[in-house]
Parts: C-alpha cells; sequence; structure tokens
C-alpha cells in the first residue's frame, strides 16, 4: 500500500515511485523468464554439416589395473564390437593392456552456456570366457553404446550378453558413476580432450555382467574389486564450423575473377 506523507505532493511522489519499481521488478522477472525460455539444448550428429558444425571424435576405455587382473584370472578373452577398435597388449590369462575405442555418434549442448551436457558412443567392450571351475560357466558380454552425462556424472549404455547355460542378457540402464571429470567440457571450434577417470561399476551393471559369464565365487570376487575403478575415458572431439552459402559464393566470385584475370595477362 502506498506510503502516506502530510504534503499530498509528497505522497503522490511516493506512491509514483513504487508504482515504477513494482513495474522494474516485473520487467526485469520477465527478462530473465525470456532469456531462460531462449536457452535451449542443441544435439550435434558426427558428419552432418546440417548444424552448421561437423564433429567427429572417440572415447577411448582404458580398463584399470583391477579389471585387468578379473580378466586375467578367468583367461578371459577381450576385443572390441560394433565399430569400435582395440589397443591391446599381451593375451587371455597375461594381459597388461586393455583399451577400447568407440567413435562418437553426437553430443548435446546447453546454446546458452556452450557448455556439453551428454556425449553418446557406438559400439564398446566385448569378453569371452570359458568354462573355469571355480571362476566362470563361460559366456559373452558386450558392454557399450554409452550415453555419458556431464551433468550428473553418470554413464548410461547397454549390456548384452549370454552364459553359456543359456541365461540371456539385454539390459539399458546407468553402467557406471564418473569419479572425476577433467579437461575441455565445452562445446567450441577446434578440438577438445576430456578424461573421465575412476568408473565405479553400478550394482545392477554388474549383477547383468555377472550373468551373463555365469560368474562363480572367485570370478564374481575379481570383479566385485574391479568395481571401484573399472578403469577411465578418454576422449578427443573435433569440431569444425560450416561455412554460410555466402561464403561460398563469394569463393565462387574470387575464383571467377581470378580466372579471368589469367586470361587477359595470357592475351
Amino acid at each position: 500500500m502506498p506510503v502516506t506523507a502530510t504534503d499530498s505532493k509528497g505522497r503522490f511522489q511516493v506512491e509514483i515511485e513504487m508504482k515504477f519499481a513494482i513495474k522494474s521488478i516485473v520487467a526485469a522477472a520477465a527478462f530473465v523468464a525470456a532469456g531462460a525460455a531462449s536457452a535451449a539444448l542443441v544435439t550435434i550428429d558426427a558428419n552432418d554439416p546440417s548444424s552448421g558444425f561437423i564433429m567427429e571424435g572417440s572415447g577411448a576405455l582404458t580398463f584399470s589395473e583391477n579389471l585387468r587382473n578379473a580378466l586375467n584370472v578367468g583367461s578371459v578373452t577381450a576385443e572390441a564390437f560394433g565399430g569400435a577398435t582395440s589397443s591391446i597388449t599381451g593375451g587371455p590369462g597375461a594381459y597388461t593392456n586393455i583399451t577400447v575405442g568407440a567413435p562418437i555418434t553426437s553430443l548435446e549442448y546447453d546454446d546458452a552456456t556452450n557448455q556439453v551436457t551428454k556425449v553418446f558412443t557406438a559400439g564398446g567392450a566385448r569378453q569371452v570366457a570359458g568354462n573355469v571351475p571355480g571362476v566362470s560357466g563361460g559366456g559373452w558380454v558386450e558392454v557399450g553404446n554409452l550415453e555419458v552425462n556431464l551433468v550428473t556424472n553418470e554413464i548410461f549404455g547397454t549390456i548384452v550378453g549370454q552364459s553359456t547355460a543359456g541365461a540371456s542378457v539385454n539390459y539399458y540402464g546407468k553402467l557406471f558413476t564418473i569419479g572425476a571429470v577433467t579437461g575441455d567440457t565445452t562445446f567450441q571450434e577446434g578440438t577438445a580432450l576430456t578424461s573421465l577417470s575412476t568408473l565405479a561399476l553400478d550394482s545392477a551393471a554388474f549383477t547383468q555382467i555377472s550373468n551373463a559369464l555365469a560368474l562363480q565365487f572367485l570370478g564374481s570376487v575379481s570383479l566385485q574389486a574391479a568395481s571401484a575403478d573399472f578403469g577411465s575415458i578418454a576422449s578427443s572431439i573435433t569440431v569444425t564450423a560450416v561455412p554460410e552459402p555466402s561464403t561460398y559464393a563469394l569463393m565462387g566470385l574470387g575464383l571467377v575473377g581470378l580466372a579471368l584475370a589469367r586470361r587477359r595477362a595470357a592475351k
């Protein structure tokens, strides 16, 4: 309610100032709301110039030492699937390095802050276990097709597999919690390098992998030991802006002019 004053002129002035202040607050709130409404999440697909950018990259998962040890206990074979590639040192029972690189298919970013919110990959790592008493009843499992959420620091994806006894697994859900994110997490032209470390295996994902490989006591204990640190992911994403049509037109005119100049010089 307006502030009253003895002088009617003064009271009128106070009423105007209060009304002006209220209008200013309303206008400011409307401006903030309009700014929030204009922000949007934008998806960029790999090698698709329709967005105005060309994006390409890959994410490489390097298995932790504990995970390699778990595979070595059961002489499990490790390889890549679905378009991913592998860099492996040693063999079943004697691995010293396992890295699986998967192509990045798309990413999502906030166009108000340019913060990358999600990154998607295709393919992943495949493990094949034999029948090793006390370790595994045998089977195969594929873990991949990742959805990396950089807002919640979680990784979702698929787990598909089948035990030798016939138990099948077809799962999509949370795979890992990311312990730390370092490097570039903004959408920009050029190459961004990012590291996701200390990937903790989710309990539901643990169960799916265990079922697919029919893990027994030693196999289950070994995988459990690797669950707190499954490994780390190093990603490299390169973004290039697609020239505007007017730029191509100017380039074309420039080439035409250059050709005419050469023709005149030759006469």
